[in-house]
């Protein structure tokens, strides 16, 4: 149709510029360049060669004089002529950013014939337009996919009863068809020590990420690659870009980024909601058996007063033999045990409000430990007490107080499923008395320090804890102004330490008592 049988092609997008070559003879000849990204030896020696500044067309013009761009034997004209020797060079524009020359060559190609270079121009103008409308109707179609795999995760992250691991993973198999490479692309989103990987995933040389992060800390990150091997070959993505990933690309990670925000917010509020009435039913069950328990205390006392009266009338009768007087004293002692073990049950779970008055630390712990020598002995725990004998008296609630000591200790045990020590000390400080509990367990991990005293927090399996015990333990040492901390170590053991005031001295006499 142009007599030409070979034709050059330089298109403008953005920073980069291509050149697009055909030639029928002597041999075929397809090839696409990329001027921006194409080897140094083939990279024209012009300044700022890689961004060239100024028109398409001067650029072209400047290649050819400078005999760096590879054109089918046709002998180069000035830089002030649009038409060479059996060639025609014909700008046209793509869009306003944009422009594009073609080149039409040939033997037969007539260049001083005005009517065909009109008919020449009036094809590259229409080439421009086709060009045009080529790239929008691309971008369009990108556009498309990335608010279509938008729309995807916001239907996967309105499903019910999904878990979050389930929705990671259906979000990541979305990622690489938003791309605009999808046979090339796949995905990661990485969650903790989870990894959640499309389909046939592998890294690549070229990767586009982005954070998933809320409330000041990173949770998750989520990645796409470009990787080497697959049904495009990666020579392909080269010559388009030396970046392959577009703007709205870029702009996609990050939406899809927030998107996974509010996902884990969403997942994480739920299972502390569900953790949270569980373990609220769990405490007003406990609460139940706590209630009862002290009910049956309470009635096994009539029997066990019977036992102990009915054993010591017994022991008053003569011509006991001495077998049967010690039986008899065995059972006085096991009555009177049961009955101090009772009594301190009931004291110990009285729902009364606070009594502060003067307290021996040293009672408080001993008259704890009562209740809980069985359970350490079966555990195979070790107690040592270190408590100093000139400690003074603090104010406050003898059973808050042994509460107190109970949750501490019974944390320790729970924490020495092999055996262990459990050491109880007292001290002195200025001002306050501390008592300290500490044990040889598997200690507590640094980041859950922090939240111990939380309510309903606990890192113990289903069934062994509430998460409360902790939270009491602080309300009611701050209730009698002190404090509490803790001190732990991975595998080595924790240290609780209870701080609490004084009792005040107030027995100083005045002058005038004096006198």
């Amino acid at each position: 149709m142009t007599a030409a049988d070979r034709l050059d092609l330089w298109l403008e997008d953005g920073d980069l510029r291509y050149h697009w070559q055909a030639m029928e003879k002597p041999d075929p000849v397809y090839r696409l360049t990329s001027l921006a990204t194409a080897p140094a030896n083939e990279k024209p020696s012009l300044p700022n060669q890689d961004h060239p500044a100024g028109n398409l067309m001067e650029w072209v013009l400047c290649l050819i004089d400078n005999g760096k761009q590879r054109l089918p034997d046709i002998e180069p004209a000035s830089s002030n002529s649009n038409c060479l020797n059996q060639a025609v060079l014909i700008p046209f524009e793509i869009d306003v950013h944009n422009q594009g020359v073609l080149r039409l060559a040939g033997p037969e190609l007539d260049a001083s014939n005005a009517s065909k270079v009109e008919s020449y121009e009036d094809l590259a103008q229409l080439l421009g337009v086709a060009i045009s409308n080529r790239r929008a109707r691309a971008a369009l179609m990108e556009r498309v996919k990335e608010l279509d795999c938008m729309y995807r995760i916001a239907h996967i992250a309105a499903e019910p009863n999904v878990g979050l691991n389930d929705m990671l993973q259906q979000i990541v198999e979305l990622l690489p068809v938003a791309l605009q490479y999808p046979r090339l692309a796949t995905a990661r989103i990485t969650l903790g020590q989870n990894s959640f990987c499309s389909a046939g995933f592998e890294t690549g040389p070229y990767r586009l990420s982005a954070d998933v992060t809320g409330r000041g800390e990173m949770r998750a990150k989520v990645e796409v690659f470009y990787r080497e091997t697959g049904p495009h070959t990666f020579d392909d993505i080269q010559l388009l870009a030396e970046e392959p990933f577009l703007d709205e690309e870029r702009h996609l990670i990050v939406g899809v980024a927030r998107e996974l925000n509010s996902i884990i917010e969403h997942k994480q509020a739920e299972e502390e909601k569900l953790q949270l009435q569980t373990q609220v039913r769990r405490a007003d069950r406990l609460v139940t058996i706590g209630q009862l328990a002290a009910g049956v205390a309470h009635e096994l006392n009539e029997p066990l007063g019977n036992i102990l009266g009915f054993a010591q009338l017994a022991n008053k009768a003569p011509n006991l033999t001495d077998q049967t007087r010690s039986d008899i004293e065995k059972i006085e002692k096991a009555s009177l045990y049961a009955r101090e073990i009772i009594r301190k049950l009931m004291f110990f779970s009285r729902q009364a409000p606070a009594r502060k008055v003067d307290v021996d630390l040293r009672n408080v712990i001993e008259d704890s430990l009562s209740l809980l020598k069985t359970r350490c002995d079966t555990a195979g725990i070790k107690v040592v007490l270190e408590l100093e004998s000139s400690l003074g008296l603090i104010h406050g609630d003898p059973s808050q107080l042994q509460q107190v000591l109970v949750n501490l200790a019974v944390n320790a045990i729970q924490a020495m499923p092999a055996g262990g020590a459990l050491t109880i000390r007292t001290l002195q400080e200025a001002n306050s008395q501390c008592m300290i509990v500490e044990d040889t367990g598997c200690g507590i991990a640094p980041g859950d320090i922090k939240n111990v005293f939380l309510p309903f927090f606990t890192t113990k399996e289903v069934g062994e804890g509430t998460g409360l015990g902790l939270s009491v333990v602080h309300g009611i040492v701050t209730s009698h102004g002190g404090s509490v901390s803790v001190e732990s170590e991975l595998d080595s053991g924790t240290r609780f330490k209870v701080r609490l005031p004084a009792k005040v001295n107030l027995n100083l006499k005045s002058n005038d008592d004096e006198e």
